[in-house]
């Protein structure tokens, strides 16, 4: 066979690679296991050869390979070439005889290189492709046109970037009989990108597959699983037809420009089910995940082509609910991958350290230590493991003992009196007092750690008065479920709380309604963009009589997150007040809306209050009472988070000063590189300042080594979606998510990644947003719905747009990626879902 210039289909098996190439060696594969591959025939490598031979072009191929030296090579001189050439005779008789006996008519003819469909390396749609090929001169001079197409940039460049040499590469081309498609696409037998092995995604659109295969068209996307036996669909997605590819009678294809809208599906379920099903088939044969090419002609499917998936991703870890609820909780707290720094002072470990860690011990649960939970290598986070947080000990069963005396101890009502808020707040007036720059190295140190001693202080406040909520939450839930009002616990429980988020949103309005009432600050936020204004304003003495009413917020506020809720390095609101400027520019364009939170909750309440049984005193008076020390919980939960914020700047210029201080001895080549360092590595420089050249050069490798990883990192979420992704989809839905606040709104989407564009929206826009935290919360006053990529029904953003009585849909996973700014969509809070606009 290795001399044979033309072997039928059912003559070659995976192992005739050399002879077949990739493409001809897997169909013939699947012939032999019985699948319906339309009939045809190779030509073999042998004739490919024969043909550069009598050509003369093995001196060309050399001399370009040669002449590149270690540059990518240009192949347009030899595809020139291979255009000139002529047909060895032999050549030419045995591919026709092969196609009369094929019958003659319609044929695909498709490239089929040695390097090709392998299992380290697709090389999807690097040689060409000729469809719907009608007669025998036609059929010669696309085995032509395929020859030549070894020799294309894209097809060189891909071999050069996996690493395979350009001097043995061969090419066989497939002629098959044409499949007459009414719908085509690919299957895969793993979900390409959460790595599911349990899932098959289809993509699917009306006429030719080469429509779906070449990016043209958005196919229809269908996700199946196997259950009870059968396959089930268990998502899907319309396509937009934005072109059918259609054979023509004669030869060749043409483009029919679609609808936009797939009206009907590619085909029945009926018929997807079954693909599915010869996937799974066809994945077993082959042991491994496969990329499947098909069509199907009204009746009957036909498989085009498989290959092995390459880039598949991992497994999906196998997430425990525990590990769920926790891994949905950091990707709000966490959307980005925290620096060194941020990492060892005010991150993940502070908050492990100073408050999940005893809230665990207080409950009875042994606690998994932080530095399991976060992968680190070389002192970049690099991943959430997905470790169970904590496991139940004896103790547990003592737990509501402790927590009825600590319920008996503090009292809810009373908690703002605590002294250990006026202490903290004394502490941090104190650190902010200090005039770093003329503090030692050591003095800095010590301010940091003092400055972090204090939300532990905050969080006491925690420890004391949220036990009381906790055991009132779930007497009330009981409550409500015995009456059959169970669906009403979040509306009592947590819309129209006194916080300190809601404060500063009030604070903020009230800015928002100066700007609206003087049209000259009106017409200046309106001229100016948000990086603009403040020296616009400071230009004219209306604005900067406004100015002074803007700092003396943020001397109140403004100790908030510019970036993530852990996120030391993006800075705060003080040291950008464009923020808060971009947010009172989209304000002011809009008239405030009002919250609608204590309406809510107060209507609930009297619906629940309406119920017989709590008509009678002993009753009404025991579920007002656990109402009202319920709704403390959130009180306290928000403004202890409020105030722990509160060391923030503080902390913040202190670890830039010491940033500073290694940018003047040559550490660093800007002090904000300090935050790519640990806290233990500046305490190494405690007693050796100025640090040695020795220190020196270590501590700027280590900085360089973790920018570089980072870099690397950029495009890796630190918690990996898969632990929290919704399996399912509704069969209307654009994106899935978790409810977090009813409703229903339909407007343009505004995609507002960080804090820098918050001046982007606009009163009325959809907010979507890769997380949220309090800082946000003033732009859900003009939002119309809000849809986020994490967090739950408990997140900031879900209780604030219940508060403000906007739809809310959370855990969308990606949903700022999928959805573009101006896509006009319709959010449904109450089923978390987000739909295609009208």
């Amino acid at each position: 066979m290795r001399d044979a210039l033309v072997v039928e289909l059912d003559e070659v098996g995976r192992v005739d690679l050399e002879v077949a190439g990739g493409k001809g060696a897997n169909l013939g594969e699947l012939v032999r296991m019985g699948m319906n591959v339309p009939a045809g025939f190779v030509v073999t490598t042998a004739a490919y050869e024969q043909f550069v031979k009598q050509n003369g072009l093995q001196g060309p191929i050399e001399g370009m390979l040669s002449a590149a030296d270690g540059a990518i090579p240009s192949g347009a001189k030899i595809r020139e070439a291979f255009g000139g050439g002529v047909m060895p005779r032999v050549v030419e008789e045995c591919i026709l005889e092969a196609y009369d006996r094929l019958g003659g008519g319609a044929v695909a003819v498709r490239s089929s290189a040695t390097a090709e469909d392998l299992p380290q390396a697709a090389f999807a749609g690097q040689q060409d492709t000729f469809l719907n090929v009608v007669g025998a001169q036609a059929l010669l001079e696309a085995t032509r046109r395929c020859w030549a197409s070894l020799w294309t940039e894209r097809a060189i460049a891909y071999r050069e970037h996996q690493g395979m040499g350009q001097e043995k590469v061969s090419l066989a081309v497939v002629v098959q009989r044409m499949a007459a498609a009414e719908a085509a696409g690919v299957m895969f037998t793993a979900n390409p990108v959460t790595g599911a092995r349990e899932e098959v995604v289809i993509e699917a659109s009306p006429g030719l597959g080469e429509a779906v295969v070449s990016g043209r068209v958005t196919p229809d996307h269908f996700v199946l699983r196997r259950q009870w036996g059968r396959w089930r669909i268990t998502e899907r997605r319309a396509g937009r037809r934005e072109v059918i590819i259609r054979a023509l009678p004669g030869g060749g294809t043409e483009d029919v420009v679609g609808t936009g809208v797939a009206e009907v599906e590619a085909m029945p379920d009926a018929a997807f089910r079954a693909l599915g099903s010869l996937g799974a088939q066809i994945e077993a044969h082959y042991g491994a995940p496969q990329d499947v090419e098909w069509a199907w002609d009204g009746e009957s499917l036909f498989i085009l082509q498989a290959r092995p998936m390459t880039a598949l991703p991992k497994q999906p870890p196998k997430a425990t609910k525990p590990v769920q609820l926790l891994s949905g909780v950091f990707a709000e707290m966490i959307p980005g991958r925290p620096y060194p720094l941020e990492a060892t002072t005010w991150g993940p470990r502070l908050m492990w350290s100073a408050f999940v860690t005893p809230f665990f011990q207080l409950i009875g649960l042994k606690v998994t230590p932080i530095e399991r939970l976060m992968v680190e290598e070389d002192g970049v986070i690099v991943a959430f493991s997905g470790e169970l947080p904590a496991r139940p000990t004896l103790r547990l069963l003592l737990a509501p003992f402790r927590l009825l005396r600590r319920a008996r101890q503090y009292d809810p009502f009373q908690w703002k009196t605590d002294p250990l808020i006026g202490e903290a707040l004394q502490r941090v007036r104190e650190l902010e007092g200090r005039e770093l720059q003329a503090f030692s190295w050591q003095e800095l140190l010590k301010t940091v750690h003092e400055a972090l001693a204090i939300p532990a202080l905050i969080f006491e406040l925690r420890f004391r008065y949220l036990p009381r909520g906790m055991l009132a939450a779930v007497l009330l839930r009981v409550m409500l479920a015995l009456i059959g009002r169970g669906k009403q616990f979040g509306t009592l429980i947590l819309p129209g709380v006194e916080t300190k988020t809601l404060e500063a949103n009030r604070a903020i309005e009230v800015l928002a309604a100066r700007i609206r009432s003087q049209p000259a600050l009106a017409e200046m936020f309106a001229a100016h963009e948000a990086n603009e204004l403040w020296a616009a304003l400071d230009a004219q003495p209306q604005g900067r009589e406004f100015l002074e009413e803007l700092q003396a917020f943020l001397d109140e506020h403004g100790h908030r997150e510019a970036g993530g809720t852990l996120a030391l390095m993006e800075g705060t609101w003080r040291e950008k007040p464009e923020l808060v400027l971009g947010i009172l520019k989209g304000l002011s364009g809009g008239e405030a809306r009002p919250e609608s939170g204590t309406a809510q909750w107060t209507a609930a309440r009297d619906e629940v209050l309406a119920h017989p049984l709590l008509r009678l005193g002993p009753f009404r008076r025991a579920f007002l009472s656990h109402l009202r020390a319920a709704r403390t919980f959130a009180q306290v939960r928000e403004d202890t988070r409020y105030y722990a914020t509160l060391i923030l700047p503080v902390l913040r210029q202190t670890l830039l000063e010491l940033g500073s201080r290694l940018e003047s001895e040559g550490v660093l080549a800007h002090k904000e590189d300090v935050f790519h360092l640990r806290l233990e590595e500046l305490e190494r420089l405690d007693e050796k300042w100025p640090p040695q050249r020795t220190l020196i050069a270590e501590l700027r490798a280590v900085v360089e080594r973790r920018k570089k990883k980072r870099a690397m990192l950029a495009r890796t979420p630190l918690i990996d979606p898969r632990l929290y992704r919704r399996t399912g989809q509704a069969r209307d839905a654009l994106l899935q998510g978790t409810p977090g606040s009813p409703g229903v709104a339909e407007g343009p989407v505004c995609i507002v990644r960080d804090g820098s564009e918050f001046g982007k929206l606009r009163p009325g826009d959809v907010l979507v947003a890769p997380y949220t935290n309090p800082a946000w919360t003033p732009l859900f006053q003009q939002a119309a719905a809000v849809v986020v990529d994490t967090g739950s029904a408990g997140s900031h953003a879900a209780i604030t747009a219940r508060e403000y009585g906007i739809p809310a849909v959370m855990a969308t996973v990606d949903g700022s990626v999928r959805l573009k700014d101006g896509q006009r969509v319709t959010v449904d809070g109450g089923r978390g879902v987000v739909q295609g606009g009208d």
